[in-house]
């Protein structure tokens, strides 16, 4: 009995630490919603000079009318941007267009579900 319980206990430590890259992989964050991905070589947190391109890209996003924010986050060698958009191609040709504009040269990656 007490194994089942510790066993019980360990599977659910391990499902609440799912990650993002997990979520997204399970599409749990939507049909409508894109997740622009930026990452970068070792897993050292993001430097705020990468943290404010990235809120500049957010805000942009949100003032073009590309989608609706829905959060922003950062982790150990990776920062996202989750918005909700209408058509998806579309935004994904915009969110290119922006990121060119702002921060020419920046890589990222737009996932969806």
């Amino acid at each position: 009995m007490r194994i089942s319980v510790l066993v019980m206990l360990v599977v659910l430590a391990a499902v609440g630490c799912t990650s993002d890259e997990d979520r997204q992989s399970t599409g749990q964050l939507g049909s409508g919603k894109l997740r622009i991905v930026m990452r970068w070589a070792g897993d050292d947190f993001a430097a705020q000079k990468d943290l404010v391109i990235r809120d500049r890209l957010a805000q942009h996003l949100v003032d073009s009318g590309a989608g609706k924010l829905v959060r922003t986050g950062t982790g150990m060698g990776w920062m996202d941007i989750v918005i909700e958009v209408q058509n998806k191609e579309n935004a994904r040709q915009e969110i290119a267009a922006i990121v060119n504009r702002i921060a020419p040269g920046f890589r990222l990656t737009i996932e969806a579900p």
